[in-house]
């Protein structure tokens, strides 16, 4: 009985947490949880846009091959490269998040870190898109 008012009081924390972060004037975040929050919120939007530039250009390897060009060898590529990325970055901000481990500041530089990464593979993602090689 206990175990499900503790998972009440959370989910109830939780929605009234969402709540006032959705109401948050981010120009102004005053203190660690409202900065953390304002970071998370941007990050929000930073992957929507890596997640849409990514399927865009796996839509566009999805076309037939040429005889100059294997697009699905490109896609392969390509999927193979996201996943070691994703891994990558990964361990890259939690080395980032255990050295400011007894740091406040940890979380918004976890987040920072994994935003900073997002938007470098944004770029080398509309390389694609856009046929530039330079950047």
């Amino acid at each position: 009985m206990i175990k499900n008012k503790q998972w009440l009081y959370v989910v109830a924390l939780s929605v009234f947490s969402l709540n006032a972060y959705a109401e948050l004037d981010c120009k102004n975040a005053m203190n660690t949880l409202e900065i953390n929050a304002c970071a998370e919120q941007e990050q929000q939007l930073v992957e929507k846009k890596l997640n849409q530039t990514y399927q865009a250009v796996m839509q566009m390897m999805s076309q037939p091959d040429l005889p100059s060009m294997s697009f699905a060898a490109v896609k392969k590529d390509l999927l193979e490269s996201q996943r070691a990325w994703i891994t990558f970055r990964k361990k890259d901000c939690d080395a980032l998040y255990d050295f400011y481990i007894d740091g406040s500041i940890r979380n918004v530089v976890y987040i920072s870190c994994m935003q900073k990464h997002a938007e470098r593979r944004i770029d080398d993602l509309d390389r694609y898109l856009t046929g530039s090689t330079l950047k």
